[in-house]
């Protein structure tokens, strides 16, 4: 139950408070919204302690209280700052920064749920729209970014101090939830830990701890990093954990050492294994992995991958979207409809694998770019004493299963229902100029690539990354059979010359 309190009971409870001599006068006196928030939670259902309260926030609040849209809070900051597990934070659009100092960030409260895309009226959580009311979270503290509309487009167009963190978290768990958001400009510049992790540093590290958020509908653009995780950063590391849940988030335009967008790093008996859904990697740069770097050394790092897209992502040398490390640890990626294309590297211009063991279902890995050129095997996937389960997928430079062609390296399984030739993609996206955010990866309605895939690993969601079904027939044959890659060719569009939803 979520409860709105108006201000003038909270002053008739706290004058009798006052009356009665109850200690708890006084430090309201001083410390105003927190004796509120209090008083909040002890005068919900049936007067009883516990109740969850919800909290608003808009530039245009008179930040009295934050429980109305007119008395609301004019930055998260002072929700966050007061709010409990169970508690919900509803953000109108705007741009917030979380401080002036380089130190502030947006620190999340295990168990509550904050909410962006409000135009600042409504009645109903249902009745936001985050798309159209932006929400930004940003770490241009000092307002001297280049910008669209408060969103830096590139980590290159960041300037001067900026956030080391937009947000963080520590010891928060999945009913922890983060939805509606844009988070912007942050740069992880200083000395570990704030050198990882510029848009989001999800702290799991050490025993006991874990970082295990959920993150729905969010776009991370133009966070840098000087070491791991440009957009985010899960650290599993020392016997912790950080294993984040996402649905629906857009990396573009991020920057790091290693792992352009996100790190997770499982070293040390530690573990992060993020479960990702309908995730899109666009336009992301790092030395190595371009835009996502599994790092189990020493421990486990085996996110399971549903619906994503690697486009146009770039490393400098190994690794242009994905770089998996298991060397003395596990590092075992699932990859499920997943399409990668458009990315480069020096070597492994989709996938760089090292001591991991990944399995790939029913996607897509074409049109990627290493030193030995296109349509090789190794411009595919390097294979560094890696083993790597292929089953119902295109893969280039493989071959095709059943066909007595099949990449001599003992490292690729064939497991059936693999082909080897052009998914027709409406428009690729050209390797050699990323990073880049141009192209269309999804299929034409003569793509070989339609109804090819294998229906048994369809699971827990039933739409594609652009929210279509994802079993349809789009072959016409009167089977219903999904398609191979993140998207299930359904019916004609209208292409704008971008990727989906980046600031439309």
């Amino acid at each position: 139950m979520i409860l709105s309190i108006n201000r003038p009971l909270l002053v008739i409870t706290l004058t009798l408070a006052i009356g009665l001599g109850i200690a708890l006068a006084l430090p309201w006196l001083a410390n105003t919204q927190s004796q509120a928030a209090s008083m909040v939670h002890y005068l919900g259902a049936d007067n009883a302690p516990g109740a969850s309260a919800r909290y608003h926030v808009a530039k245009s609040g008179d930040g009295s209280d934050g429980l109305t849209w007119t008395t609301a809070f004019t930055s998260p900051l002072d929700a966050l700052g007061i709010a409990l597990s169970g508690d919900e934070i509803w953000v109108a659009s705007g741009v917030y920064t979380p401080g002036n100092s380089i130190y502030d960030s947006f620190v999340l409260v295990n168990g509550a749920e904050m909410y962006g895309g409000f135009a600042g009226n409504e009645g109903l959580k249902s009745e936001r729209d985050w798309e159209v009311n932006l929400t930004i979270l940003s770490g241009d503290i000092q307002g001297d970014d280049t910008s669209l509309n408060g969103v830096v487009r590139d980590a290159s167009h960041i300037f001067g101090d900026n956030s080391y963190h937009v947000i963080s978290a520590t010891n928060v768990a999945k009913n922890t939830i983060l939805d509606g958001f844009t988070i912007t400009a942050g740069q992880a510049d200083g000395s570990s830990p704030d050198d990882s992790g510029g848009g989001f540093y999800c702290d799991g590290y050490g025993t006991g701890n874990k970082c295990s958020p959920t993150l729905n509908n969010i776009i991370f653009s133009g966070n840098l990093a000087d070491g791991y995780g440009g957009a985010m950063y899960n650290d599993g590391r020392q016997w912790g954990v950080s294993n984040p849940y996402l649905f629906n988030v857009l990396f573009t335009g991020n920057s790091a050492f290693d792992g352009g967008a996100v790190y997770n790093e499982g070293s040390n008996k530690g573990e992060s294994s993020p479960d990702m859904k309908n995730v899109s990697f666009t336009g992301n740069s790092a030395k190595n992995g371009g835009a996502l770097f599994n790092y189990g050394t020493k421990g486990i790092s085996s996110p399971i991958i549903i619906n994503g897209l690697f486009s146009g992502n770039k490393s400098v040398y190994d690794g242009g979207a994905l770089y998996n490390s298991g060397f003395s640890g596990i590092s075992r990626p699932v990859l499920t409809n997943v399409t990668i294309s458009g990315n480069r590297a020096e070597k492994g211009g989709g996938i760089f694998s090292y001591y991991s063991k990944e399995e790939i279902r029913n996607s897509i890995l074409w049109n990627n770019l290493e030193k030995t050129g296109l349509g090789t095997i190794s411009s595919t996937v390097f294979n560094n004493n890696a083993l790597i389960t292929v089953t119902h997928s295109l893969v280039q430079g493989a071959g095709a299963s059943g066909s007595g062609i099949w990449v001599s390296n003992p490292g690729f399984i064939d497991s059936g229902g693999n082909i080897d030739q052009d998914p027709l993609f409406v428009l690729p996206a050209d390797p050699s100029t990323s990073p880049t955010t141009a192209g269309d990866l999804r299929l034409q309605e003569n793509s070989p690539a339609i109804d090819k895939g294998n229906n048994e690993f369809v699971e827990e969601v039933d739409s594609d990354l652009d929210s279509g079904l994802r079993l349809f027939d789009g072959n016409l044959d009167g089977g219903i059979t999904v398609d191979m890659g993140a998207y299930e060719y359904q019916i004609p569009y209208k292409y704008d010359g971008y990727l989906p939803f980046v600031f439309r």
